[in-house]
Order: structure tokens, then C-alpha cells, then sequence
């Protein structure tokens, strides 16, 4: 592990009487406490909840669970708020068994790559493409216009000139030919416009390409960033799903921050199909929330404008009934058949 020149740690893992396993930390190697700022020592002989907040402990908790079911080698992104601050993480963890391929897993080892400036790059550019792409609809409409705005009198030149043509007298000087002329470049000029209108489609944003994201483990890392001592109660997807990755994780890490800010003690995340390649979240608090709709816009500008700018929609209510649910909608769709075999065989 020191050799690696890699972030890596070494769990014990052994097996409890209700099937779930048990975790404490091994060997916490020199690259991972001079990257992560965290002190080895004191993780050796530990359980993560043992030094880990609540939720953060939660959630690489059940990676490891899923490496131990599973039997193979897991890979996913994680999220994690360490002494060096939050913190992207390509993490590897490597099943190692006590008896052989079939035999129980007895460590899991784990190795990661820090890629918090690839992500952070992907999501500054992603919004920057959101205001490029506000702007360039911006052109198409301004050219749409324009266009139409010139067709309206070029047919009044039209009319004027069949009006013209009604009774005159040619006296063989040229004039009705060049009446004739006139009405020809109107015809085409018109015609012109017309094929460019119909074109303007191609100043629009291309479909978007959707990517495979895990939203449960998404969900969990944003959850202990925002509420790492699991001071609300939350009820978080668990579907995968299909759409823009920096896009979902700017606006939900945003609409939880807002939530746990207003919660008494709880939050819930659904997530759901609304029509052909739309996806609806809701977010759900248990505050009689009373902010006017000037604050919401206030609070969450971010969200709204990459909402706005994916073609989506977000829309606040408060009831004291029913606490402050923040609905949106974007570009996406729910994993099915292929996805769903997939975590299968991940466990």
C-alpha cells in the first residue's frame, strides 16, 4: 500500500449475527493522511462511526457492504468533507478473501484518486454552457423575429405592385418588365426567408447526452455534506437514473442545503417519470415554510437558472400542513431493464 503512491486504507471486515458486516480500519497508508489531512493512527481499530460524523460514516458504510455482498471489485465517485474540505474521490475498493475466491470476504482494500478538480471543472463548465446556451436561444429568437418582421413588408411590396400591374398601360419603354422584375426579387427574397426560418432549428441546444448516475449514492453523499450528524431524518431514492451529472448534482446538492436549513426534522426525496425523457424530483421538508417566492429565487439562483436553462421547471410551495415541498423538473430518465441488472450483480 505504501508503495502505491495512491490514497489507501486496509478494513478488517468480519460478519455479525444479523448478516451485516462489520468494518474497522487496519492501515491507513502515508499518501492517504498527507491528501485527506485525516491522522492514521487514529482510525487503526476503529469503526467508521467510530470517527466518522453520523452520516458520512452511513454512507461509506454501505459501500463497503456492497463490496462484501457482492464479492467484486466496486468503483463509484464519492463526495467526502474532510480536514482539507470537501473532497472528490474515485475510490476502488477490492474484496480480499480468507479462503480462497469462494471463501467469506475477510478485508476490503480500498484505493482512491482525488478528481475534485475534474469535477469541479465539468460543473463550471457546465453552467457556463448554460449561459451560452441561454444566449445563443436568445439569438435564435432575435432572428426569428427579424425575419418575420421582414416578411410583412416585403408582401405589402407585393400587393402594391399587383395593384400596379391592374390597368396599366405598357408604352413600350420596359416599365412592365421591370414591374415584372421587381416581383420576382420580392418572390425570391420571401422564399429565402422562408428556408431560413424553417433552418433555425440548428441554432438550437442539441439533445442532451445522458450518462448513468447512481442517485442513491449521490443523494447519501450530498446528505452527509449537509447534515453530517444526522440531525434530520431522511428519506432518500435508491433508483438509478439517466441525465446530466453536474447538472443534478449542483441542483440537489443546492435544493438539500436550502431544505436542512428549514427542516424540524425531516426531509424527503422522491423521484419520478413526469412525461417522455423528463424526470420530476421533489424535495420535502416539515417546515411551515413562509418565505415569499422573491426569497425562494433569492436562496436558490443557481439551481433556478440551470433549471431554466435545461428547459425545466421549479416550482415552491408552503402549507402548514405540509411543510415546503420544492418541485423540479429536467432532462432525464429513469433507469430500467439494463440499469436494474446492473446493481444486481454490484449486490
Amino acid at each position: 500500500m505504501e508503495m502505491i503512491g495512491l490514497p489507501s486504507f486496509l478494513l478488517d471486515v468480519s460478519s455479525g449475527s444479523d448478516g451485516q458486516g462489520s468494518y474497522r480500519f487496519s492501515h491507513i497508508s502515508g499518501q492517504h493522511e498527507r491528501e485527506t489531512g485525516i491522522d492514521g493512527a487514529a482510525l487503526i481499530g476503529k469503526a467508521p462511526h467510530d470517527v466518522l460524523p453520523e452520516r458520512m460514516a452511513d454512507t461509506v458504510v454501505a459501500n463497503y457492504e456492497r463490496c462484501r455482498v457482492s464479492g467484486q471489485i466496486e468503483s463509484y465517485e464519492e463526495i467526502l468533507e474532510l480536514p482539507t474540505g470537501p473532497r472528490w474521490w474515485r475510490t476502488t475498493l477490492s474484496p480480499i478473501f480468507g479462503s480462497g475466491a469462494n471463501g467469506p470476504v475477510t478485508q476490503i482494500l480500498g484505493v482512491a484518486v482525488d478528481v475534485t478538480e475534474a469535477n469541479k471543472l465539468e460543473i463550471e463548465l457546465t453552467q457556463k454552457l448554460s449561459a451560452q446556451t441561454a444566449a445563443a436561444e436568445k439569438v435564435r429568437a432575435f432572428a426569428t423575429n427579424s425575419i418575420l418582421d421582414s416578411k410583412s413588408p416585403l408582401r405589402s411590396v407585393l400587393a402594391h405592385l399587383d395593384m400596379l400591374r391592374d390597368g396599366f398601360l405598357d408604352l413600350g419603354d420596359g416599365k412592365l418588365g421591370n414591374i415584372d422584375s421587381i416581383h420576382n426579387i420580392v418572390v425570391t427574397a420571401i422564399s429565402e426567408l422562408d428556408e431560413v426560418l424553417q433552418s433555425t432549428s440548428h441554432l438550437r441546444e442539441s439533445p442532451p447526452e445522458f450518462v448513468q448516475i447512481d442517485l442513491a449514492h449521490m443523494c447519501r453523499d450530498i446528505a452527509a455534506l449537509v447534515d453530517p450528524e444526522s440531525r434530520i431524518s431522511m428519506s432518500l431514492p435508491n433508483q438509478p437514473i439517466e441525465g446530466d451529472w453536474a447538472v443534478t448534482q449542483v441542483v440537489l446538492r443546492c435544493l438539500l442545503e436550502q431544505a436542512t436549513s428549514r427542516a424540524v426534522s425531516s426531509i424527503s426525496v422522491a423521484v419520478e417519470e413526469s412525461d417522455a425523457n423528463i424526470l420530476g424530483v421533489t424535495i420535502t421538508d416539515d417546515s411551515a415554510f413562509e418565505q415569499g417566492a422573491a426569497e425562494w429565487g433569492g436562496d436558490m439562483a443557481m439551481a433556478a437558472s440551470l433549471v431554466k436553462e435545461r428547459g425545466g421547471t421549479l416550482t415552491t410551495t408552503s402549507c402548514l400542513n405540509d411543510g415546503a415541498p420544492v418541485r423540479v423538473t429536467l432532462p432525464g430518465r429513469m433507469c430500467h431493464a439494463d440499469c436494474s441488472e446492473m446493481q444486481a450483480e454490484a449486490g
